[in-house]
């Protein structure tokens, strides 16, 4: 059986013998608040990662008596015949009349349908990229005219249709409380968590690690600020990163959702297009939409050095305390549902939450303190 099998079938046995460790999930929680806010957990992390091609666009929504209407108020244009309309789930049929006359449907633009009576609900469904992705969704109430928030999109790229999930918001505090709650506890049992304060030990904790990420971009919006100055992507670029372990390197990327990738690192390699561009420092950067995500992270701890230890399995407790066993985790990756938090200092503390495959000797640790 392999690790990962191994680390499933433990995780399995894990979460049905013991209670859930509450301050993994409030760890997680803050960190992903303080970070990038309570907003971004509720638009980017529930509408990432969407099917590669598919579009980026802010869509207003308002009704009346006899007509849906519908504001690009930003991102891709959509072309005609590669989305439809659902009121109340039933799709409009009729072709829409359009303010600037001509497709593809642009910002500023407005499409009008005709309906005989106002819906309560009125979705956008794109299905121009191999399969339906909701890109929209708002729900009415009152007095017709005035859109309801977002729903949030599923992992995987699919959207939550509310009739479907028998949910519905009434304001977006709403949206915002169920997303960060259902966010928080999906990636309670599908995560590993991390971290080591050297300071217990009388020195600082030094982890080694190797290998890469690996993206292809799938926009033009990508750049890294190195030491030598800012490299800037375009589409269907190859950007790996390696990482090259030693006395001075330090680094952290902190990753939610498809594209929001946010990069400082020193004395890492960068290739672009398999062209190397030599070991440098990231001073800043952010890596936004891509595809074929491929990792060869490999991370192993100090061993033979009493630091203090936490790690959790799926938000069960592994050790939580000073500990010289040697913790190995590779094809290190953001966990479900998108977050990635590798935060490795030449000092400390140095912490990751996300996914991993586990080495034998983990998994022979998590047995016996699952059994014993």
């Amino acid at each position: 059986m392999n690790g990962k099998a191994m680390q499933h079938e433990s995780g399995r046995g894990i979460r049905h013998n013991h209670h859930a460790v509450s301050e993994v999930v409030s760890i997680v929680l803050l960190l992903a608040v303080v970070v990038v806010g309570v907003g971004i957990v509720a638009v980017t992390i529930y509408s990432q990662p969407a099917p590669e091609g598919t579009p980026q666009v802010d869509i207003l929504v308002s009704e009346t008596d006899t007509a849906v209407r519908l504001t690009h108020n930003g991102g891709d244009s959509l072309a005609e015949g590669s989305f439809y309309i659902l009121a109340d789930g039933m799709r409009l049929e009729d072709p829409p009349s359009l303010s600037g006359g001509a497709w593809p449907w642009s910002i500023g633009e407005v499409l009008q349908y005709g309906v005989t009576s106002a819906p309560g609900r009125v979705q956008v469904v794109y299905d121009g990229g191999g399969g339906a992705v909701l890109l929209k969704s708002a729900t009415f109430s009152g007095t017709a005219g005035t859109a309801g928030p977002d729903v949030p999109a599923g992992p995987g790229g699919g959207g939550w249709i509310e009739s479907e999930l028998n949910i519905s918001f009434d304001t977006t505090e709403e949206r915002d409380a169920w997303v960060v709650n259902h966010f928080v506890g999906m990636l309670a049992n599908n995560s590993i968590y991390l971290s080591q304060d050297g300071k217990s030990s009388g020195g600082a904790t030094t982890w080694t690690y190797s290998g890469s990420f690996e993206f292809i971009l799938s926009d033009s919006n990508t750049y890294l600020d190195l030491d030598t100055g800012q490299v800037t992507f375009a589409k269907n670029d190859k950007l790996k990163i390696g990482l090259n372990s030693g006395p001075n390197c330090a680094m952290r990327f902190f990753a939610i959702g498809h594209g929001g990738w946010h990069i400082s690192a020193t004395d890492v390699t960068i290739t672009k297009n398999g062209f190397s561009l030599g070991d440098r420092t990231i001073v800043g950067g952010r890596i936004y939409e891509y595809s074929n995500f491929d990792s060869s992270i490999v991370m192993t701890t100090p061993s033979k050095k009493e630091v203090q230890t936490e790690f959790y399995v799926n938000n069960f407790q592994i050790i939580n305390g000073k500990s010289d066993h040697p913790i190995t985790l590779t094809n290190i990756r953001p966990a479900d549902p998108t977050l990635l938090i590798l935060d490795i200092s030449k000092n400390d503390p140095c912490y990751f939450v996300g996914d991993a495959e586990i080495d034998e000797d983990t998994l022979e640790l998590i047995g016996t303190r699952a059994t014993g």
